[in-house]
């Protein structure tokens, strides 16, 4: 089931939500907790019903390693926790790309076989690692069962994110206030998901045929076709996975619950560290939190924190996704962080213009090894945008549709750099009538264009 359907917001999100909060009226907490939790598995199996089994096999794997732990504090059952996880995410997401690799460097026929990757795997996977290296050292709160699933399961944040702590989900669950009506939640929900919604369908949605022309239909792609082409893309990415994490952190505060944000104006960033600062952020949290600090971090001397730091990047690559462009973008920004760490060693500095321009145009430019299926389209794109090809029309836009894409993605960028974030928004409003106005209006407008459901591109990874 989407967020952005007509199912989704007309039956299903009205229906849980006067359930949840009556049975929690009338004082039956583990009821309401437990019709949250079936709602959250069938919002799960809206898409296939086999990827109920795979998720509820791997929360009782994980509840029960975790009680183990509680028991006996080995590293030994951490390890093996950890691998049975890591197990199921190899098969599902990287069987068929390690296999194929190998095959192709023996010589010998590929092997793979045809493996459907269960939606949102990658990301309740690293959130189910983190509990258990959490319960290993001691942090995370020991729970029934119960509230395990529904820190797992939470329909707002279980197919794309953001990926959470259990130490900061379950207490909330758990709170006197959390069955109680909480108008001030309820409006900063309502203004989220509104402009996430709008995001998503206005914007991102808009953009994504002159992406999918510009990269897999075009033959070739002059000068200003490229640039349209990969800007477009750019902000069709944010638009897209920044409206789902504004919809997510809304529906989680209708609940009372305060998802952790994964946005925070990513566009801004006057250089490559802060751009990984702002974007995807529970994402980095992640690598930062259980890869890079028990690797050693930067406390084992230059060269190892050099190589840390490479090292978690080329992983944030691969955990988009079993292909070698998802490698090489990761590696790039690895490379990125790399030099950035250097350049700050040594002292240096930019002008805060400079260091912003210098960023965004690296990080577009890499975000089309992100979006090319192919070798062929990359290279297209890049050979376009520094000019290798021909500043003339291409094949399959023309040049009033470039200029007037490229004004359109200009705009977008320069507004998510000179406006505040629609999370920075929601947290300063006072909800009076003319901001209550402006959040029904943005759902209204993105509600009549709700046309189509197109899935959300983090979907995919």
């Amino acid at each position: 089931m989407l967020f952005n359907s007509h199912i989704f917001i007309l039956f299903f999100l009205p229906i849980v939500f006067a359930f949840y909060f009556l049975l929690r009226g009338f004082k039956l907490h583990f009821a309401g907790k437990l019709f949250l939790v079936l709602a959250s598995f069938v919002f799960y199996a809206w898409w296939k019903t086999e990827y109920l089994f795979l998720l509820s096999g791997t929360i009782i794997w994980n509840f029960m390693m975790a009680e183990a732990m509680y028991r006996w504090r080995r590293k030994a059952l951490l390890a093996l926790a950890v691998c049975g996880n890591i197990s199921v995410l190899g098969y599902f997401k990287y069987k068929n790309f390690f296999f194929d690799n190998i095959s192709g460097l023996i010589g010998v026929p590929s092997i793979s076989e045809k493996v459907i990757i269960p939606l949102g795997v990658s990301f309740y996977t690293f959130q189910q690692i983190s509990f258990l290296v959490d319960t290993y050292r001691g942090k995370a709160i020991r729970s029934n069962l119960l509230d395990y699933t529904l820190f797992v399961s939470f329909f707002p944040q279980l197919v794309a994110g953001p990926i959470s702590y259990q130490h900061e989900i379950t207490p909330l669950f758990n709170s006197p206030e959390a069955g109680k009506l909480n108008y001030q939640n309820i409006g900063q929900g309502f203004f989220l998901f509104s402009m996430g919604l709008f995001k998503k369908v206005v914007i991102a949605d808009s953009l994504a045929p002159y992406v999918q022309t510009g990269f897999d239909k075009a033959l070739a792609l002059p000068f200003w076709d490229s640039w349209a082409t990969s800007l477009a893309y750019t902000c069709q990415l944010y638009f897209d996975f920044s409206g789902y994490t504004d919809m997510a952190l809304g529906l989680g505060l209708l609940f009372n619950i305060t998802l952790p944000n994964n946005f925070n104006s990513p566009y801004k960033s006057p250089n490559i560290q802060e751009f990984w600062r702002r974007w995807h952020i529970t994402l980095g949290r992640f690598v930062r939190d259980y890869i890079y600090i028990p690797l050693g971090g930067s406390r084992k001397g230059s060269y190892i924190t050099l190589t840390n730091l490479f090292s978690s990047f080329l992983l944030i690559g691969l955990w988009h996704g079993a292909g070698w462009n998802f490698v090489l973008w990761g590696g790039l920004h690895g490379i990125a962080m790399v030099v950035h760490r250097i350049w700050q060693n040594l002292g240096g500095k930019l002008p805060a213009y400079a260091g912003w321009l210098l960023t965004f145009l690296y990080v577009n430019a890499c975000w089309v090894l992100f979006r090319a299926t192919t070798t062929y389209d990359a290279v297209k794109i890049y050979k376009g945008m520094l000019g290798m090809i021909n500043i003339g029309l291409s094949t399959a836009l023309t040049l009033t549709d470039d200029f007037i894409q490229l004004g359109i993605c200009i705009g977008l960028v320069a507004f998510t750099v000179l406006f505040k974030n629609s999370v920075e928004t929601a947290h300063s409003m006072k909800f009076s009538f003319k901001e209550s106005t402006l959040a029904i209006v943005f759902f209204l407008v993105a509600f009549i264009k709700l046309y189509s459901h197109q899935t959300f591109l983090y979907f995919d990874f």
